[in-house]
């Protein structure tokens, strides 16, 4: 017999034969079980459990079934979140899907989608090389009714059941090396993803619910002085992306901000933090007086706007961010007039890409066309990846900045690329303040981002933002302020607090309370010990959001040496 044609006998042995089949397919399920096990800070008996209790809870799927190939088809689902999980394993190395990425999917946008997924090819080749052949299997076996005999599936059947009480059992003796706790929710894989999926459908059945929960929540807002003839304009600018590491005002090698560099009357407050490295987190307690500690008061309670609208002040809100029923969106469109340049296609989810920068133009004609005084939030699109896309061509002044794949080996050309978002930043801020200062209006700008970036700093080959773990790259943040000269001559007493807190550790709960402060706006929910403002400020350990929305202490947050590292190196406090 030709050896090709006994090969191809044994082969097809080997697909008819539904033993072999069944653990084929509990192998496959157990790929993201196998890679926690060695990943997560968990002890030895942990690790255990971590194993035991899939490998039982598949046996025993797999043996209720005497057609386990339709039963695999019919747990497509669940397939979908193991081919998630070994995405985000490839793009940080650790961590179950949080919460916080089920909902990041719901919010975001076709164009965001794109720019990603064409960036994470190695990735998604090894989840197709992976799941793929098991699936067609299933359907060859579904189809040829290939099934597992009762005695096999009994015999199957016990051990799974032993293996899955051991594995509870041995779970009362399980210790996370970070929390000194063990719990299946957080660190059982795949109970821990159904968790949080759980809990990201009902925080968006909560959001969705804003509007009615929120509709009669009022700050009782009013100005302390009304009595002024110059007009007065308060400007928030909310970054994207945007890291203090890359800025040449926070001591980087390179000039990324040459403009602001020689701006007067700028402050930079050196040591500042986010308190969450997701965007709908971040930017809602930038837009709102809720903070980690306190955020889910977030569904009763309106934003910044509301609190201007009440004090008087025309309320403009010029956006280059697509709209994605968030919070966000609640507190921006609540503005007197709202515009976002970055349209999405309601059929498609393609977005059009605008640069940042025209949003200064959108600034100019509103100040023109509406008189008294203004608040005005721009909020732009930064540092978003992909980073090639976020600046015109006359702003590649880093080079080479073409990015083929999202790999280590491309860190050169991506750390050029987002460099030369930092440089388009720094000439959008400076074309800012420079259309503000020919107003003549008393004037005072806040900038901050939402979040920072990874961008394979270390052996640890993290990238992007929004990690169940944060790290010291996403967690630290450019904060400046700056105001004319006619706020300056008649605000000395807050001037010379802002003097005093740039050196302080703050936070992004500060922005809220140093707006409505600087504007004199009065209200009970203001905190003066929050503001930058106040010459009584109060700095207190600084908290992070976690991915259940429980506020916890940042240096609790599982940081890694390499953090706590480059914390010491620039003089990051508690």
């Amino acid at each position: 017999m030709p050896k090709n044609i006994h090969i191809t006998k044994k082969y097809t042995k080997v697909i008819d034969n539904p033993i072999a089949l069944f653990w084929f397919y509990i192998l496959v399920n157990m790929a993201p079980s196998l890679y926690f096990a060695i990943t997560q800070p968990i002890d030895i008996i942990g690790k255990l459990v971590i194993i035991l209790f899939p490998l039982g809870l598949y046996m025993t799927i797999f043996s209720l079934f005497k057609n386990s190939g339709a039963w695999l088809l019919l747990c497509f689902p669940l397939i979908f979140l193991h081919a998630f999980q070994i995405v985000l394993f490839y793009l940080y190395g650790e961590d179950v899907i949080a919460a916080d990425m089920f909902l990041n999917v719901a919010t975001t946008n076709t164009s965001e989608i794109n720019e990603l997924l064409g960036s994470l090819l190695p990735s998604i080749v090894l989840v197709c090389a992976l799941y793929i052949p098991p699936l067609v299997l299933a359907i060859l076996q579904w189809k040829k009714k290939n099934y597992l005999d009762r005695f096999f599936r009994r015999q199957t059947l016990r051990p799974a059941l032993l293996l899955l009480m051991a594995s509870l059992l041995l779970s009362f003796f399980s210790v996370n090396k970070n929390t000194g706790s063990f719990a299946f929710k957080h660190e059982v894989y795949p109970i821990n993803t159904l968790y949080n999926l759980q809990f990201a459908v009902n925080k968006w059945n909560r959001i969705k619910q804003y509007p009615e929960t929120s509709k009669d929540f009022y700050f009782q807002a009013h100005r302390k002085d009304t009595q002024h003839t110059e007009r007065q304009i308060y400007v928030l600018v909310i970054g994207e992306t945007s890291r203090a590491d890359n800025w040449q005002l926070y001591g980087y090698n390179r000039k990324t901000t040459p403009n602001l560099r020689n701006q007067n009357n700028l402050y930079v407050f050196e040591d500042a933090l986010t308190q969450s490295n997701t965007t709908h987190k971040s930017v809602s307690i930038i837009l709102s007086d809720v903070e980690a500690k306190d955020y889910n008061n977030i569904y009763q309670k309106k934003g910044i706007i509301q609190a201007f609208k009440e004090a008087g002040f025309k309320t403009i809100c010029l956006s280059n961010q697509a709209e994605n029923a968030s919070f966000i969106e609640f507190f921006t469109k609540d503005a007197d007039i709202y515009k976002t340049i970055r349209t999405t296609d309601t059929k498609t989810g393609i977005t059009v890409n605008h640069y940042d920068e025209e949003l200064v133009a959108l600034m100019e004609e509103e100040i023109e066309q509406n008189s008294g005084d203004l608040f005005i939030l721009l909020h732009t699109y930064g540092s978003h990846f992909n980073y090639m896309e976020r600046y015109p061509s006359e702003f590649k002044n880093f080079v080479p900045d073409q990015v083929n794949s999202v790999s280590r080996s491309y860190r050169k050309e991506l750390v050029n690329a987002y460099d030369n978002t930092i440089l388009y930043t720094d000439f959008f801020l400076s074309k800012t303040i420079k259309s503000l200062e020919q107003t003549q209006a008393k004037v005072a700008l806040l900038y901050t981002s939402d979040h920072g970036e990874d961008l394979f700093d270390d052996n640890r080959n993290k990238f992007l933002h929004a990690s169940p773990t944060p790290t010291y790259y996403q967690l630290r943040i450019p904060f400046i302020m700056w105001f004319s000269d006619g706020y300056i001559n008649q605000n000395t007493s807050r001037m010379h607090a802002v003097g005093q807190n740039r050196k302080k550790p703050i936070s992004t709960n500060t922005v809220f309370h140093t707006m409505l402060h600087a504007a004199h706006i009065q209200t009970d929910y203001l905190k003066q010990e929050l503001s930058l403002v106040s010459e009584t400020l109060v700095t207190e350990p600084r908290m992070y959001l976690n991915d259940h929305d429980i506020a916890v202490p940042y240096l609790k947050m599982n940081l890694k040496k390499e953090d706590f590292d480059m914390l010491e190196k620039n003089n990051i406090q508690e």
